[in-house]
């Protein structure tokens, strides 16, 4: 399934890229409703580009059917994304740690100006592999990734106001797993 999703951030699109490429900003969304708090597994800033590497865990309920064929301790997986800051744009892939098999997903997603803020432009594929339900679950997902993106948006709000308060507007000061005492 192709999917597209816009979501309106209500900061500028400076900010926006900042925090999705601080460590600071996946601590704060600990909060989100299904979703523990992101793992950063690793940030590498280059030029012009910025590759990250972040695990989710799903929190939610899964109902009965599901629970059949998936374990929710298994609910786990990687979004590796490559930032093109120049381009204002980012590549994405998501890598399931259990079910590979099952699942595929990838695409790009984009930070647009709109005035004094920003619209985030989510596009790319969905592959459910799971015969007679594959569809039910690719809706299913996307109904949840669109519930993501809502929450993301007002904790972004809330993270761009912290950070603009201490002076130091999403430039953050934990370091992600592995990467010591340089610039992350």
């Amino acid at each position: 399934m192709h999917f597209s999703v816009t979501q309106p951030l209500e900061v500028s699109r400076a900010e926006a890229e900042r925090a999705m490429v601080d460590p600071d900003f996946y601590a704060s969304l600990g909060t989100m409703d299904n979703i523990g708090t992101p793992e950063v597994l690793s940030v590498k800033k280059e030029k012009t580009v910025v590759r990250l590497s972040i695990r989710y865990r799903f929190t939610g309920h899964l109902a009965r059917p599901a629970r059949a064929v998936l374990d929710p301790e298994k609910m786990t997986w990687v979004i590796e994304s490559v930032m093109h800051v120049d381009q204002h744009r980012a590549d994405f892939r998501m890598l399931p740690d259990h079910y590979a098999d099952r699942l595929e997903c990838s695409g790009e997603y984009r930070f647009e100006e709109d005035g004094k803020t920003t619209v985030q432009v989510i596009e790319g594929d969905l592959r459910v592999h799971v015969p007679v339900v594959a569809g039910a679950v690719e809706r299913a997902i996307m109904m949840g990734l669109r519930q993501h993106l809502t929450e993301q948006a007002k904790l972004l709000g809330a993270w761009a106001k912290a950070a603009e308060a201490k002076g130091h507007p999403g430039t953050g000061s934990r370091r992600p797993r592995g990467q010591g005492s340089g610039p992350a």
